[in-house]
């Protein structure tokens, strides 16, 4: 959210916009199980957290009535596994995983794939990838069996274990957020990230490309949800209709990339050719987006990484 967004509603409405801030969805969740949600009226969690929020009874169900940008809001994103019919949630802005590829290290020569990562009869280079657990395991998956298989059996965990551990042998950086600095560096000329941080790299290097892999990829889905513990609901709809309105949309891409859940910006944003055409092929072809899902126990991921992590 930029701060001249929150500025505005503030000056046009006389409401105060308190801020609180969390490094990751899992301290978020650890915030809003120590206090109920006492204290936030509007909490920002990523998707596969929205469940875990919904599971702990700590969201208020919403009233769509009140939202008057609902009926323009991009179908892909609703009505998703961790909140079917959005009862609880309203996507805000979303991310495309992909990779971040370094034309001139291919020459143009550059196969769109998840074998640009995982399969070591074509990797001759080093790469930079996720530093999530949960992302890991679930891109791993998805390359094995074409889809985030929910439960793992012990045999699917134990074939991604064995990935992650071969993988490691080309892995330059483990690296949520700069992978798009290793790229530009010319550490890795292949990078997995999101459209938003290979976005601001293609700005200044311009032969740094974002690839979508031809056999799918992962969308994350920022959603916005009222505290079950909120008090000021009529404030709370109110900056909610603020947030979605075009200018305000605007203003979120074009200060952090990130795409908006509401069709009628798009036009206004002034988006590359490439992201157009990316846009355009996940809408005619829905069936290639995949949800980040809690796919084994946390705990189990965790002890994976960590063993990864130290081979």
């Amino acid at each position: 959210m930029h701060p001249s967004v929150l500025k505005a509603f503030e000056d046009e409405t006389g409401i105060k916009v308190n801020l609180s801030y969390y490094s990751s969805n899992e301290e978020l969740l650890v915030k809003m199980k120590a206090t109920r949600g006492k204290g936030y009226d509007l909490v920002m969690p990523s998707g596969y957290n929205v469940q875990m929020m919904i599971d702990d009874q700590l969201l208020k169900p919403l009233n769509h009535s009140k939202l008057n940008f609902w009926k323009d809001m991009n179908p892909i994103l609703l009505n998703t596994e961790f909140d079917r019919g959005n009862k609880y949630s309203i996507p805000f802005g979303w991310e495309i995983y992909g990779l971040g590829v370094d034309q001139r290290y291919f020459k143009g020569n550059f196969d769109p794939s998840w074998r640009a990562i995982y399969d070591p009869s074509v990797i001759n280079y080093k790469i930079a990838v996720s530093n999530h657990a949960g992302e890991a395991v679930s891109h791993a998956s998805f390359y094995l069996y074409g889809t985030a298989q929910k439960d793992l059996t012990e045999e699917q965990f134990q074939q991604i274990r064995q990935l992650l551990l071969l993988q490691r042998n080309w892995v330059e950086a483990y690296s949520d957020f700069r992978a798009d600095y290793f790229i530009a560096t010319g550490n890795c000329p292949v990078g997995l990230s999101t459209s938003t941080y290979i976005k601001r790299i293609h700005l200044l290097f311009p032969s740094i490309d974002f690839v979508v892999p031809k056999e799918g990829t992962f969308i994350t889905i920022e959603n916005l949800c009222i505290s079950k513990a909120s008090t000021k609901e009529e404030y709370v709809y109110k900056l909610l209709n603020h947030l979605y309105t075009k200018d305000a949309l605007k203003v979120a891409y074009q200060n952090f990339y990130i795409f908006p859940a509401t069709l009628s910006p798009l036009p206004e944003l002034g988006l590359e050719d490439y992201e157009l055409k990316m846009l355009d092929d996940i809408s005619k072809d829905p069936s290639k987006i995949q949800f980040f899902k809690n796919i084994a126990p946390l705990q189990r991921m965790t002890d994976l990484w960590v063993e990864v992590k130290t081979f």
